[in-house]
């Protein structure tokens, strides 16, 4: 199953959500509640672990990144993986996740296979 968008690219394979966000994308508060509402349809509201691909994201600002910690964005999901892919954007991320306590686990790889496995821990 998997649906593409503006915004990013969505795929569940077993039993893991994959969102890889397309190439230049600079996301607002507007564009984040959008990617959310897609989400939550596209799963029909399954409950299920999250794997996201942020190497197309250049920018998210502060009210997106908010919002992506709420209880509202992260309806629908068991935790969240999220791949980086150089050594800066890991210690960004994990600085962010520091200072913002989300309502599910979150963690920051730069290996997708550890990712997923770390994942399957979250399916239920």
């Amino acid at each position: 199953m998997e649906i593409d968008t503006k915004y990013v690219h969505l795929r569940i394979k077993d039993s893991i959500l994959a969102g890889t966000y397309k190439k230049n994308v600079h996301i607002t508060l507007d564009i984040a509640k959008e990617i959310v509402r897609t989400r939550i349809s596209f799963t029909r509201g399954t409950k299920m672990p999250s794997l996201i691909l942020s190497e197309g994201v250049i920018s998210i600002d502060k009210a997106a990144r908010e919002y992506f910690v709420t209880p509202e964005s992260t309806e629908g999901l068991a935790a969240s993986a999220i791949i980086t892919h150089s050594p800066f954007s890991s210690f960004l991320g994990n600085l962010f996740l520091q200072l913002t306590r989300g309502s599910i686990p979150v963690k920051i790889f730069t290996n997708r296979i550890k990712a997923e496995k770390w994942l399957q821990q979250f399916i239920e």
